[in-house]
């Protein structure tokens, strides 16, 4: 099973607007939102604070709701997290990111089915505009199939995650070494199962028979 944080992406997310763009890379009306790259930016709220819907000349609406989002995770109030990326998703619902931190959100608060619906909708919105949020929707998308020891899913999870992260590896996406381990162990874990399925089979067939047989197959000795 993984072990994961989330503090370095939340450390990214809370930091200047500028640093949104690198890892968001999504403008939010570019097939993701509402508004359109390069909008004009406008102020708002006290202090004359710059936002822009593009997330470009200053912070959008949605990331600075994700920001806050960010800050109660982090302070593990995990409801009003999940309340403020709810309310960040209403104002660009097809951005994968607020549905991804969502579910984060919601695994943190121990509702694994929720969390799950978030990354499967994160999962449909996402795609090669930001190819590295694509590739951790990607990671907990087969995570999460493992938690829930659901293999041959968890398995052909990983396996995308691979072959995702190994189309970017230029751009450094994602931990390809971490997806061909998880693939490894599945496949080691789903063997040793299946031979002690088959051994727990042997002794059944025995005591129904009454016939000793050890697991290497000699008949009854002695």
């Amino acid at each position: 099973m993984r072990k994961r944080s989330l503090v370095a992406i939340l450390f990214a997310l809370a930091a200047p607007a500028v640093a949104f763009v690198p890892l968001v890379a999504v403008a939010a009306g570019d097939a993701k939102g509402d508004a359109k790259p390069g909008g004009s930016a406008s102020a708002s709220g006290s202090g004359g604070k710059r936002t822009d819907p593009a997330n470009i000349t200053g912070i959008s609406k949605f990331m600075e709701t994700c920001v806050a989002g960010n800050g109660q995770y982090m302070a593990r109030d995990f409801p009003a997290a999940i309340a403020s990326y709810r309310e960040a998703i209403k104002l660009s619902p097809k951005h994968p990111l607020g549905h991804y931190l969502l579910g984060e959100a919601q695994l943190a608060a121990n509702n694994l089915p929720e969390a799950e619906a978030s990354w499967n909708q994160a999962g449909l919105v996402s795609d090669a505009t930001d190819p590295i949020l694509r590739a951790r929707v990607l990671f907990v998308l087969a995570d999460v199939k493992e938690r829930q020891k659901k293999w041959d899913e968890a398995k052909t999870g990983w396996q995308n995650y691979n072959e995702w992260v190994g189309r970017y590896a230029d751009a450094g996406v994602g931990f390809g070494a971490t997806g061909a381990s998880r693939v490894q162990a599945i496949e080691t874990m789903t063997k040793r199962n299946a031979e002690a399925d088959q051994v727990k089979q042997r002794i059944k067939e025995t005591a129904d028979g009454g016939v000793f047989t050890t697991v290497t197959g000699d008949a009854g000795r002695g």
